[in-house]
C-alpha cells in the first residue's frame, strides 16, 4: 500500500473569471487518488485549513452520495443576483413585504413587535443595488470567498466610508449569506470568517448644563426660541428630549391621549415618508416617567388638542410637525445662546444628543445604569425584559433626577406656567391659532 505524508493533498486551479481556487484529493485504502473536490479557498494556506478541518471532523472524504431520482435536474448554483431575484430580497410594497426573509422574520415576531420595519427593509435593499450587486451580483454562490468580502469591504474604505458605514453595508450582506446557508443554497456563509470593523470615536456631542439653562429657561424660552414658527412648540419637543431622551420620531409620533400626570406613553414612532410606525426598537409600549413641570406644558397643549390629535402639530393635528423643521428652531436656538453652525458642526450637537445629554444626567445622579437603559431604551444586552413593563414607584429616582433638572432652568414644579393656551397664567399670544400653514 502506498503511503503519504498528508490524507490529502492541494492543486490549483484556474476558473474561468481568472480566479485560482484550490481542490483537493483523498486516497483510497489501496493508494488511489480519489477525484478533486474544491475548497473554495483562494490561497493555499487557507485551503490547507480548510482540509485539516475537515479531517477534524471525520468529514475529508464524504460518504457515497444517495441516488437522484430519475429524471432530476442537475443542480446549478445561483448567482447572487439570481438568489436575489429568487427570493425577492428586501422588497416591500405598500400591501406588505415581498421579500421571503422579511415575511419570515415577521411571522416570527411577537404580537405588536414586528422584528423588521419596510424602513429597514428599503435601506437594506439600497445598500444591495448600489453597494454589494455591482461588485458581486455576478458571482456564484458557492464561488464568494472570505477573500472577496475582505477586498469589497476594502473598496468601500478606498472610495471613503466610516469603518461604521462599512459595518452597515456588510451587514445586509451577512444577513443574505446566514439565509442562504441556512436554507441550503450554500454549505456555509463566506462572512463567517470575516471580522467586522471597528468604529471610530464619532458619537454624539452634548450640551454643558449652563448652556442647557441658558437653552431651556422657561422664563426666556420664546425669545430663544423665536426663529421658530409657533416657537414653544420646538421649545417643548426639546425639553421633552432632554428630559427623557426620546428619538426624534417618538417625540412626533406622540398623540393627545399618551400624555397623562405622571408619564407618557411610547408605542409609535414617525417618518415622513412612512408615516406612524412601531418604535425603533420593536419594544411596543413603554411607559416613560415624567416630572409635573412637563407634565403641566403638555397637557395643556393636549388640552386643546382632538381627540387622536398629534401632540406637536403645526396644522389640524392630523400630520405632526416635520423634523427638519424641529432641528432648524434647534440650531437656530443655539445661535442665540452663542453657539455657532461652526462650533456646533465641531462638537456634533445635533437633536439627538439629547440622548448623550439625559443619559448622562441621569448617570452622574446616581439613577441605576439598569433604569436608565430601561427609560431611554438603548438595545444592549443589560437591556432585558424584566424593565419593559415598569411600576412608577421603581424609577422614583428618574423623576427626582427630572424634578432636579427642571430646578436647573428655573421651572419650579409649581408656579411656572407652560405658556400655552388654556394654561392658568398662559400667555394666549404666545402661540398662533392650531391650523396655521402647512408644514
Amino acid at each position: 500500500m502506498a503511503y503519504h505524508k498528508e490524507p490529502f493533498t492541494l492543486l490549483a486551479n484556474r476558473l474561468k473569471d481568472g480566479r485560482k481556487v484550490w481542490y483537493y484529493r483523498t486516497y483510497t485504502a489501496e493508494g488511489k487518488r480519489t477525484n478533486a473536490r474544491s475548497t473554495g479557498e483562494t490561497s493555499k494556506a487557507a485551503a490547507y485549513r480548510h482540509c485539516e478541518s475537515l479531517a477534524a471532523e471525520g468529514r475529508l472524504i464524504p460518504g457515497p452520495k444517495p441516488p437522484k431520482p430519475a429524471g432530476a435536474p442537475r443542480r446549478r448554483f445561483l448567482t447572487l443576483s439570481e438568489f436575489a431575484k429568487a427570493r425577492h430580497w428586501w422588497e416591500w410594497t405598500d400591501d406588505g413585504p415581498v421579500c421571503e426573509y422579511c415575511k419570515g422574520e415577521l411571522k416570527r415576531s411577537a404580537e405588536g413587535k414586528p422584528a423588521i420595519q419596510r424602513r429597514h427593509a428599503d435601506e437594506c435593499a439600497r445598500v444591495f443595488r448600489d453597494k454589494i450587486e455591482p461588485a458581486h451580483g455576478g458571482k456564484r454562490l458557492d464561488q464568494i470567498s472570505p477573500l472577496d468580502c475582505e477586498d469589497l469591504m476594502s473598496s468601500w474604505a478606498a472610495a471613503g466610508a466610516s469603518n461604521k458605514t462599512i459595518n452597515n453595508f456588510s451587514s445586509v450582506y451577512r444577513v443574505m449569506f446566514k439565509e442562504a446557508a441556512r436554507l441550503g443554497f450554500v454549505v456555509a456563509s463566506p462572512w463567517a470568517s470575516v471580522k467586522g470593523y471597528q468604529p471610530g470615536p464619532g458619537g454624539k456631542g452634548i450640551l454643558t448644563l449652563e448652556e442647557y439653562k441658558k437653552l431651556m429657561d422657561p422664563e426666556t424660552s420664546v425669545a430663544v426660541w423665536s426663529s421658530a414658527r409657533r416657537p414653544l412648540i420646538y421649545y417643548d419637543i426639546n425639553l421633552l428630549a432632554s428630559l427623557t431622551g426620546l428619538r426624534m420620531g417618538e417625540c412626533l409620533a406622540l398623540h393627545a391621549d399618551d400624555i397623562h400626570h405622571t408619564h407618557i406613553t411610547i408605542a409609535h414612532s414617525w417618518n415622513i415618508k412612512y408615516g406612524e410606525g412601531g418604535q425603533k426598537t420593536k419594544r411596543g409600549t413603554d411607559l416613560i416617567p415624567i416630572p409635573r413641570f412637563l407634565a403641566d406644558r403638555l397637557l395643556s397643549r393636549a388640552y386643546i388638542c382632538k381627540a387622536g390629535d398629534y401632540l406637536f402639530s403645526l396644522t389640524d393635528g392630523k400630520r405632526p410637525a416635520t423634523a427638519n423643521r424641529c432641528n432648524d428652531a434647534l440650531i437656530d436656538a443655539l445661535k442665540k445662546i452663542g453657539i455657532s453652525d461652526d462650533l456646533r458642526q465641531k462638537r456634533k450637537l445635533s437633536f439627538h444628543s439629547w440622548r448623550a445629554f439625559a443619559n448622562t444626567y441621569f448617570r452622574n445622579q446616581g439613577v441605576p445604569d439598569s433604569k436608565v437603559r430601561a427609560i431611554t431604551r438603548h438595545e444592549t444586552e443589560a437591556m432585558t425584559e424584566h424593565y419593559t413593563a415598569w411600576r412608577e414607584e421603581d424609577f422614583r429616582e428618574v423623576a427626582d433626577a427630572q424634578a432636579r433638572l427642571i430646578a436647573e432652568i428655573g421651572g419650579a414644579q409649581n408656579g411656572i406656567s407652560s405658556g400655552l393656551p388654556g394654561a392658568v397664567g398662559g400667555d394666549a399670544g404666545a402661540e398662533e391659532e392650531a391650523g396655521g400653514g402647512a408644514d
